[in-house]
């Protein structure tokens, strides 16, 4: 019985051994695999390296198009883009993926800054509130309320000039009436309107907008501008997007 015992033990361990060989070329296999095939994936900070140190259009947009990506395409980082003299056909690459795009305006959302002295500073969305009154035969009023009684953003500029990846038609500049505790940006208020209904029509109010007037902007794009000098006080941009006006995103600024 001790020679048979003796005569096992080299073979179960044999047996470990060759299983814990196996197992250890199996986890080891596939890291050696991962390691070898990783690529580099490409960020906002890849592309503006690449166009800093000149290389051609077709070749930054051929890597986007090969290569793993993790691009910001949010309107900050789209503006960021631009402010740092990428392309706009690059740009398009970065947000399809490579694919061609339709057009700079349905291939990104909008983006608008304020073109200072010292270089172009994205303005930010301020979200509002939808906020009705209606009572019979007195009409109704609907405006959008936004938080904060002032911008953060301020500028003294009384005819400031906007880049924007939008056509100059697709903005509406609307000034805000003061609260309280916040602005309002004003819609079209209805007339009276008796028990039996009435007809209703949203868009901002006439007697608030304030007239644009578009132009190129260099090196691509567009620019807007007030066609008058801004009095002070607060202002919003608004997108007209996709044939509506986006009313609830406000792009606001003060004037003092």
């Amino acid at each position: 019985m001790v020679i048979q015992a003796s005569s096992r033990r080299p073979r179960s361990l044999s047996l470990v051994l060759t299983l814990a060989a196996a197992l250890v070329g199996l986890l080891l296999g596939p890291i050696g695999v991962d390691r070898s095939l990783a690529q580099e994936v490409l960020t906002n900070d890849s592309v503006i390296s690449m166009v800093k140190a000149g290389l051609p259009e077709s070749v930054i947009i051929s890597k986007i198009s090969s290569s793993p990506k993790k691009f910001d395409t949010s309107t900050d980082g789209l503006i960021k883009l631009k402010a740092a003299k990428v392309p706009d056909k690059v740009i398009e690459a970065m947000v399809t993926g490579g694919a061609p795009a339709a057009s700079t305006a349905s291939a990104a959302d909008p983006m608008i800054a304020y073109m200072s002295p010292a270089g172009a500073k994205p303005l930010k969305i301020v979200h509002g509130e939808m906020e009705s009154s209606a009572a019979p035969f007195a009409g109704s009023r609907t405006e959008v309320v936004l938080p904060a009684p002032r911008a953060d953003y301020r500028i003294t500029d009384r005819q400031p000039v906007f880049s924007t990846n939008l056509a100059a038609d697709q903005w509406a500049l609307i000034r805000l009436k003061p609260g309280k505790n916040d602005r309002n940006l004003p819609i079209d208020r209805n007339a009276g309107w008796g028990w039996g209904g009435g007809t209703f029509r949203t868009g901002p109010d006439p007697k608030y907008r304030v007239n644009l007037e578009g132009g190129p902007a260099p090196g691509g794009g567009v620019t807007i501008k007030p066609k008058e000098p801004l009095a002070p006080g607060e202002y919003g941009l608004i997108a007209i997007w996709r044939g509506q006006p986006n009313m609830v995103e406000v792009f606001d600024f003060g004037v003092d």
